[in-house]
């Protein structure tokens, strides 16, 4: 005859089956940890955390593990270039090549070209804040205030600034969008 189960034992088989992930969900969350391990070391790196430090924190995992917090890590990295922020492109660049991190090889090949396009965009900038200034100095000398009452102009002031730098900073945020999207391995 048959075996009878009782209404406990076939919710304990459910609950057993319920608590087990598949290899593919087991992969998934391993990836999502090292994912959130990855961008925490980055964050700490470019917060001031010394890359003798952040190698330390690296060595910490191994294996697969290990390789998946790296490429985290240096996704993250390419991720924080900042338009103009060259100090910024600097430790980012050093932190990639010292580790040598997978997939971001191409970083530092690329760092003239981000380089110019920060030049570039910071030219737009000083010409825009320059033609600012003469429209501020022409307003004021309209109200005949001039000489020595005026020390300088501060473009930051004028309402329309942020609007100002926004519209020149678009055409280089994109073109560095696109190569960081190519360092990161991303169709552009």
């Amino acid at each position: 005859m048959g075996e009878i189960k009782s209404a406990w034992e076939l919710a304990m088989e459910k609950v057993e089956k319920l608590g087990k992930l598949s290899p593919e969900e087991l992969q998934h969350q391993k990836a999502e940890k090292c994912g959130s391990i990855g961008q925490g070391l980055a964050e700490k790196y470019l917060s001031g955390l010394a890359l003798r430090d952040l190698k330390l924190e690296l060595d910490k995992h191994k294996g697969e593990e290990r390789e998946l917090v790296r490429a985290a890590l240096g996704a993250k990295l390419i991720d924080a270039i900042e338009l103009g922020d060259t100090e910024r492109l600097s430790k980012v660049i050093d932190g990639i090549s010292e580790l040598k991190l997978k997939g971001t090889e191409g970083l530092a090949g690329n760092r003239g070209e981000i380089e110019q396009l920060f030049v570039e965009y910071r030219e737009a900038e000083q010409k825009r804040r320059r033609e600012v200034e003469v429209g501020a100095r022409g307003v004021l000398h309209q109200l005949r205030i001039s000489g020595s009452a005026i020390g300088s102009v501060n473009p930051e002031v004028v309402h329309e600034w942020k609007n100002e730098l926004d519209k020149i900073a678009q055409p280089y945020r994109e073109r560095l969008d696109d190569i960081k999207a190519r360092l990161a391995g991303l169709p552009a």
